[in-house]
């Protein structure tokens, strides 16, 4: 008989459920059948002669799986070592036992399958079953069968195999697929959100830009000015909710400084005291006194506590407890909870809610893109919020962990790192001017348009190109003269050819004192990298306003270089 036979006689016991075998450890011994109840057994050594019987214990103690002996009807007779190992009974003690009471689902029927099996001599293997020990209980096991012959009596001999490190083998490799696929869905979406971020943000410059130039040209009584401050903050909304696909595609860049996290929350209590979905849910909120500064960016971190707490709310319904903790935590040790956190000094923040807690089934899928738990008529802007939480977090080097009980709540920790500079206090915004002569370079003739206007606003000639090949062509042609623009204005990200960081570097080889600044929608970290090993000054997020432009410009003009 081939192989293929073989395994068309093969008998499988389905694995059970964790809760189901949670639920079968107590269970009572299973009892006999009434054709096997009550009979006497007679042992394999009386079956056997002296001789024979030492060259079978010799040959069943050799064997590496553990063996049991039964009769056609399910008795044990015998078995070897290993089996008392895994079975954790003495000899003796298993040959009153049958073997329902040791394999745990097994039944007659099966037996029967067994038993017919192997008076066509075929082979029978029961890919998954687990058996029961002594204390009841359970592990998995692979066990295959065959014939015995103990004198003129046929027999059955399984042979058990635990594969308990096989069964969390491949429980470990299917969360690691599990993470891989999650983590190819996450890098799929942020790539698409980059870019359509990227592209929407060049559309928000000139409406971010242009209702000061009109501000400008109008009488203060005007009534256009009330028109005008709807557009600017339609913009800054508009903006906002880009920084959110930004995040996501992990992409978005963030001015950082030094910051305490607990006065990012304490501006989050004073939006959920205005809030009306909040007003029946309890605010707790303890805050740790001595708690480690970060280095971050304060919008993009208040914008995770107030999805955070969003959901908390959404989660309890009209009434409920949050909590808001902080606190300083050392890891010395990798520590796997939600995810693997590396060690170091960390600050940890857990929003806690009294909610309806979270399906386990459903956690893995928590932090993917569009993915909500709300009823339809509920979904304005859903489906981004933990996706964006996640991608903020890991732009600070953080790490998750989530904790959650059905009927209790959840409580999501985030674990910041943690440094000891100071918070070093902010300077007031103010319009800088100059008159020096500043090229910008970009692909995008809107970006061109919009730059130009903001610069000469503040008093500076401007040249413009299109293309990094044209700005060096504009360098050769004036590297007789050395007549260079003092600054160059580089986008980050061009459609073809040359990037901002390959241009500037072109540029430097040319004039070896070019000052430069890059803006950008969002930040390609090695090449940014790249540029600032050059000598890149500031780089400004799109949509660029007069205020921040009009500083960084100054700021690297009046720059002292070593």
């Amino acid at each position: 008989m081939d192989h293929n036979e073989q395994l068309d006689q093969t008998v499988r016991i389905t694995l059970l459920p964790a809760e189901a075998l949670e639920a079968a450890k107590p269970a009572k011994r299973p009892k006999l059948t009434s054709k096997t109840a009550g009979r006497p057994r007679e042992t394999v050594r009386a079956k056997l002669g002296a001789s024979e019987f030492m060259l079978y214990r010799e040959f069943l103690q050799n064997i590496y799986d553990a063996v049991l002996i039964t009769d056609w009807e399910g008795h044990l007779l015998d078995g070897n070592t290993r089996s008392t190992e895994f079975l954790r009974y003495e000899v003796r003690e298993l040959r009153e036992k049958t073997i329902f009471d040791i394999i745990y689902g097994f039944d007659e029927a099966i037996l029967q399958k067994i038993c017919d099996n192997l008076d066509r001599d075929q082979f029978t293997l029961i890919e998954e079953a687990y058996c029961r020990r002594k204390d009841q209980s359970l592990f998995p096991t692979e066990i295959a069968t065959n014939k015995l012959h103990l004198g003129d009596e046929k027999h059955i001999c399984f042979f058990v195999r635990d594969i308990t490190r096989r069964k969390q083998d491949e429980k470990i490799l299917r969360q690691t697929r599990d993470q891989l696929a999650r983590a190819e869905r996450l890098e799929m979406a942020g790539s698409i959100a980059g870019h359509i971020a990227h592209d929407f943000n060049n559309l928000l410059t000139p409406l971010v830009a242009y209702p000061e130039f009109i501000r400008a040209k109008l009488p203060e009584n005007s009534p256009a000015h009330a028109d005008l401050d709807v557009i600017a903050k339609t913009a800054q909304q508009m903006a906002h909710i880009n920084q959110q696909l930004l995040a996501l595609s992990r992409r978005a860049y963030h001015e950082q400084s030094v910051l305490n996290i607990n006065a990012v929350i304490e501006t989050e209590v004073l939006f959920l005291e205005r809030n009306e979905s909040a007003k029946g849910i309890k605010l707790d909120l303890a805050l740790a006194g001595d708690l480690f500064n970060m280095k971050g960016s304060p919008q993009q971190l208040l914008r995770v506590i107030q999805n955070l707490c969003q959901n908390a709310i959404e989660a309890m319904g009209p009434a409920g407890t949050l909590t808001i903790k902080t606190n300083n935590v050392c890891l010395n040790t990798p520590v796997k909870k939600y995810e693997l956190m590396t060690p170091g000094e960390y600050i940890k923040v857990s929003i806690a809610d009294t909610g309806h807690g979270i399906p386990p089934e459903i956690q893995d899928k928590l932090f993917d893109p569009f993915f909500t738990t709300r009823k339809a008529d509920k979904q304005r802007g859903s489906g981004l919020g933990l996706s964006v939480v996640r991608g903020i977090v890991k732009d600070h080097q953080g790490f998750i962990d989530l904790e959650s009980t059905i009927g209790v709540g959840s409580t999501f920790s985030l674990y910041l790192p943690a440094c000891r500079d100071k918070i070093q206090p902010v300077e007031p915004e103010k319009h800088y001017t100059g008159t020096e002569t500043i090229l910008v370079v970009d692909d995008d003739k809107l970006q061109i348009e919009v730059m130009t206007r903001l610069l000469q606003a503040m008093g500076y000639t401007v040249e413009n190109a299109h293309s990094g090949e044209e700005a060096l062509r504009l360098f050769a042609q004036r590297k007789e003269k050395g007549h260079f623009p003092q600054l160059v204005v580089l986008d980050m990200v061009m459609s073809e050819g040359m990037d901002g960081a390959r241009i500037y570097q072109e540029l430097k080889a040319i004039n070896p004192k070019q000052r430069g600044i890059i803006v950008s929608g969002y930040a390609e970290s090695p090449r940014v990298t790249l540029a600032q090993t050059l000598g890149i000054g500031a780089y400004l997020r799109k949509p660029v306003t007069l205020e921040k432009l009009s500083k960084a410009v100054r700021q690297e003009l009046d720059r002292t270089t070593q």
